[in-house]
């Protein structure tokens, strides 16, 4: 005797819909697993990168403030620059930095 004499024709279409669901379900959480091994794996720290831009826009204001003074120093005369000095100390301070 077979549980399908008991149950009727359908129940062999029922157990069979239940295994198509659990395969699917267990697809479903295959491919969940591939898209998060697919994901970029380094990420950027907010707090590192707010740092590395007030750095970033500390040098500029500080250099700004520093061009504009010798600007003004140029035009009043006060100021003669020796170019080659000037430039050799801001890429040395670029690379310090």
């Amino acid at each position: 005797m077979k549980i399908s004499d008991i149950f009727g024709p359908n129940i062999d279409a029922i157990t069979n819909q239940k295994k198509t669901q659990k395969n699917t379900q267990h697809q479903s959480i295959k491919i969940e697993d591939t898209k998060n091994k697919n994901a970029p794996q380094d990420t950027v720290n907010i707090s590192q990168t707010a740092k590395a831009l007030s750095n970033l826009a500390d040098f500029e204001a500080n250099h700004q403030k520093r061009l504009e003074a010798v600007q003004k120093a140029y035009d009043n005369g006060a100021y003669k620059p020796d170019l080659t000095n000037l430039a050799k100390n801001i890429l040395e301070e670029i690379k310090n930095e």
